[in-house]
């Protein structure tokens, strides 16, 4: 399509665009704040918090959902202000969001029904591991599978993961593992656009003394730029259950050790950044616990913090994560200015002549490309104009 014809269709349609997989409106949750997600609410369906909010100074929690299928796996995702989860109600494995409100809004995939963990980017973009591969769903909310290095094919997975984050500093996704030798983290790099590898993925195996069965149960963004580590292990010794890993250089350091009767039921944790602490979920006491970095011992149990597992037990499948502010940035605005008007639509319409976004003359990083599918098409122009025809960048 023509500039000219694209101008024409741009008259034609801009008051009347309405774009899946945009940001819901809601109360938005205040960054710093943790979400627990668990599976305690199985022990007695309808019953225990499925998904929690710990907010606040002292910290409270505040019940988000029951029940609903919820399995303990998810992650924050800062462009839809909501809590991505794993929910298996009956039958086939939804990727939902949660709002603040407590909401459930589901977001379609295409194929077999069988994500079991989610990682997303944070500018709309939600990676799902599903058997055997990776997939993405975009902007739009179409579904792309994750291509190998050479873009010649699927990547295949041969591993089933059980916790996955994805890293905006070096583009990659984090996942953790449990090996016979001990826990594991493997770094899938990304190319530039996120449709594919950009190398072999590699495998660290974590230097955890004294720990027997150690598995990583929470991976999310620590101090300094480094990536929080939580690891649950059976034993009940002195042990580093804590780790901060960079992720450049996959450098890993202690961040705390942990001991104390139950240490051994340690199913969740993350590090907070408004409270510059981890907390940790201590299932046998069903309750918080938190530890400075440094910190060796039994930590602080946080009061009031009663009802985030199941109670009387351990070892349910559970998740925290950290909210993090919002990076996306505003949809349309090709020059930054504050505004998506008639200078961006000069921009958008040489970018849609242009169609592939490895095309030489396409300008670096394809900005036009809203929904990150390497093309700037008709879905990209469906965005682009319910920005154009709202003007001011929220």
């Amino acid at each position: 399509m023509a500039a000219s014809s694209l101008s024409t269709f741009v008259a034609a349609s801009l008051s009347a665009c309405l774009v899946m997989g945009m940001p819901v409106a809601s109360a938005a949750f205040t960054p710093g704040d943790c979400i627990h997600v668990t599976i305690a609410s199985g022990y007695g369906p309808g019953t225990k918090a499925a998904v929690i909010l710990i907010s606040g100074t002292p910290l409270t929690l505040t019940p988000l959902v029951t029940g609903n299928g919820i399995i303990g796996d998810g992650a924050y995702d800062s462009f839809r202000q909501s809590a991505v989860v794993i929910r298996v109600p009956v039958g086939p494995r939804l990727v939902s969001a949660i709002n603040s409100a407590g909401a459930i809004t589901d977001i379609p995939y295409s194929g077999p029904q069988d994500a079991t963990l989610v990682a997303p980017t944070g500018d709309g973009r939600i990676y799902i591991q599903r058997s055997g591969k990776w997939s993405y769903i975009d902007h739009g909310g179409v579904t792309h599978d994750l291509l190998n290095a050479a873009g010649t094919g699927l990547f295949v997975q041969t591993k089933n993961y059980r916790r996955a984050y994805y890293d905006p500093s070096t583009k990659s996704i984090f996942c953790g593992d449990a090996i016979v030798a001990g826990a594991t983290i493997t770094k899938i790099p990304l190319s530039t656009d996120g449709t594919k590898l950009a190398a072999a993925p590699t495998d660290l195996v974590l230097s955890t003394p004294g720990l027997q069965s150690p598995t990583v149960v929470g991976i999310s963004p620590g101090p300094s730029g480094k990536l929080f580590l939580k690891i649950d292990d059976n034993g009940g010794g002195l042990a580093p259950r804590m780790l901060l890993l960079d992720p450049a250089t996959l450098t890993q350091t202690v961040y705390a050790q942990s001991n104390y009767f139950g240490v051994g039921g340690e199913i969740a944790g993350c590090y907070s950044p408004k409270l510059n602490v981890a907390l940790v979920v201590d299932s046998l006491a069903d309750q918080l616990r938190f530890f400075t970095i440094g910190a060796s011992g039994a930590g602080t149990i946080v009061a009031n913090t009663s009802g985030i597992s199941s109670g009387g037990g351990s070892g349910e499948n559970a998740t925290m994560f950290a909210i993090t502010p919002s990076t996306a940035v505003c949809l349309g605005d090709l020059n930054n200015d504050g505004f998506v008007d008639d200078a961006d639509f000069s921009l958008f319409a040489a970018a849609y002549n242009i169609l592939d976004c490895a095309y030489p003359a396409m300008p670096a990083g394809c900005p036009a490309d809203l929904n990150k599918d390497g093309f700037v098409d008709d879905a990209d122009f469906s965005m682009f104009a319910a920005a154009y025809d709202a003007l001011l960048c929220p």
